[in-house]
């Protein structure tokens, strides 16, 4: 309890928030992957008043810039945990896959560990699926200079000290903010190193313990209500609800 109370910050001033990162699995949608609605309309309320959305994936950038240009978002999109930034119709690669395709080889010598159907578009990191045995792959490859992280989609193994906190900080350069004008909102571990470093750091209700320890603000709500609390307490949006802001007028039966 001491630890959260310490994490806790203040709310930030109006103007303060230049950009917002958002995690999807498990934020923007839920444990089915069924995008939140309402979050969408409130995370373009907040684009309308000037704060880029930026999505934070442990996905690939074809899903990830996908989705970020259909749901109407503006900000750079951060794919494979920060290994890849695009921006303004360019991309930086960020991660070294030597290490974890190295790794990987030495991997399938000791288990089965089948990756992802979407590893052929993957290029910085490899991407398990979510049945392989976490604690076992992160116990074999120990010592072996990578990172292995698990969302509960996926497991993940990427290059030491890659995370999506630096994609954050190459797309606050490429936006010409710092990181302390970024609210990150997140529920598992490929999150918790952004969401305690921005400047903001929202967890929603369904995040795992360690990212809560790292945010200023927990929700009482999961997933994609999380965040429409969360843009509540950043002052981003008005005290209504999400579904008060996706609502259209009724259209009246001409008389």
């Amino acid at each position: 309890m001491r630890r959260v109370k310490e994490r806790m910050r203040r709310r930030p001033r109006p103007g303060e928030v230049k950009a917002v990162a958002v995690d999807i699995d498990g934020t923007l949608a839920d444990d089915e992957r069924n995008i939140s609605l309402e979050a969408v309309a409130a995370l373009r309320h907040a684009e309308r008043s000037g704060v880029p959305v930026m999505l934070a994936s442990g996905n690939v950038l074809p899903i990830a810039f996908g989705l970020s240009q259909y749901l109407g978002f503006k900000g750079p999109v951060i794919a494979e945990n920060g290994g890849i930034v695009f921006c303004k119709q360019k991309v930086w690669v960020l991660g070294d896959p030597t290490g974890p395709r190295e790794a990987y080889e030495y991997l399938q010598t000791k288990m089965d560990a089948p990756r992802l159907f979407t590893d052929q578009w993957r290029q910085t990191e490899i991407g398990l699926k979510a049945e392989v045995d976490f604690k076992k792959v992160k116990r074999l490859l120990g010592g072996r200079g990578v990172d292995v992280q698990t969302t509960g989609f996926a497991v993940h193994i990427m290059r030491k000290g890659m995370d999506k906190f630096v994609g954050v900080k190459k797309s606050c350069e490429l936006l010409g903010i710092t990181v302390d004008q970024v609210a990150a909102f997140g529920d598992s571990d490929n999150d918790e190193m952004m969401v305690r470093e921005c400047g903001f750091g929202i967890a929603v209700a369904n995040a795992l313990d360690g990212t809560k320890l790292a945010a200023s603000y927990v929700t009482k709500e999961k997933d994609g209500d999380g965040i429409v609390e969360g843009l509540e307490w950043l002052g981003l949006i008005g005290p209504r609800s999400g579904k008060d802001l996706c609502r259209t007028p009724s259209i009246k039966d001409p008389q």
